[in-house]
């Protein structure tokens, strides 16, 4: 039977790792529901008075804040897990810069290419929904206030939706980022597990891949892509937006 560094039971270690991206996910999802709140709101009063829907610049530069602050959390507190789990199974010397170590790599994941991006397609998803909104006014007969009236009353549905998507999904890579990087920091010889949630919401690509074992440096096969962890932002958005599997590691004995 394999050693597992975290866990032995794949399933409980599931759960567990479940509730605590449910709890980060819950810390930032009022933050990123009230900046999306305010840019859609200050897009609607450029709108009423100039009748076009801004870019704003510094929609973008909160987005990246709370960006950095959940890579932060969620790299720190999964890393920190492995750490400690480690430390109580005996494999593991206290280190007392480890926290230290794991919040470099998280602005280091912060600062990938595959982050940026998605910051910036957010930024401009706000601007895209916006725009839409107004377009369907205009098509229902509405004069430029009364557009921006129906739009400024859909900006609720607009930002908890949205918030709640790239809360769960932006904590959940970060996480086993921290989690896999944290993992390879330990210096102990490690393969890597990919546990899927195993319930109706879990994708059929996930499903298949559960249990599936490789090595620390090497990708896992899900639905025909390459994921470094679950939720890696380098992957396509059908196999990671709003995946819930996790990541577990075997020792090698």
């Amino acid at each position: 039977m394999p050693r597992r560094l975290i866990d032995q039971n794949p399933r409980r270690e599931q759960r567990r790792q479940a509730i605590l991206l449910d709890r980060l996910e819950a810390s930032f999802q009022p933050r990123i529901r009230a900046e999306l709140d305010r840019a859609a709101r200050e897009m609607i009063r450029v709108f009423e008075l100039t009748g076009s829907v801004p870019l704003l610049p510094d929609h973008h530069e909160r987005l990246a804040d709370i960006y950095r602050a959940m890579a932060v959390a969620s790299i720190v507190a999964f890393g920190k897990r492995v750490e400690a789990q480690g430390k109580a199974s005996g494999m593991l010397l206290e280190r007392k810069d480890f926290a230290a170590v794991l919040t470099e790599f998280a602005f280091r994941y912060i600062a990938g290419e595959a982050i940026r991006r998605r910051i910036a397609a957010v930024a401009e998803t706000t601007r895209s929904q916006i725009i839409r909104a107004v377009a369907k006014g205009f098509a229902d007969g509405l004069g430029q206030s009364g557009v921006a009236g129906y739009v400024r009353d859909l900006v609720p549905s607009f930002s908890f939706a949205r918030s709640a998507l790239i809360a769960r999904t932006e904590t959940h890579g970060a996480a086993n980022y921290g989690a896999n990087v944290a993992a390879k920091e330990t210096g102990l010889d490690l393969k890597r597990e990919w546990i899927s949630a195993e319930d109706e919401r879990t994708r059929e690509s996930h499903a298949i891949a559960n249990g599936q074992i490789v090595g620390m440096d090497q990708p896992f096969d899900i639905g025909g892509s390459a994921l470094s962890f679950p939720g890696d932002p380098a992957g396509p958005a059908a196999e990671t937006i709003n995946c819930r599997c996790v990541i577990g590691f075997i020792t090698q004995d």
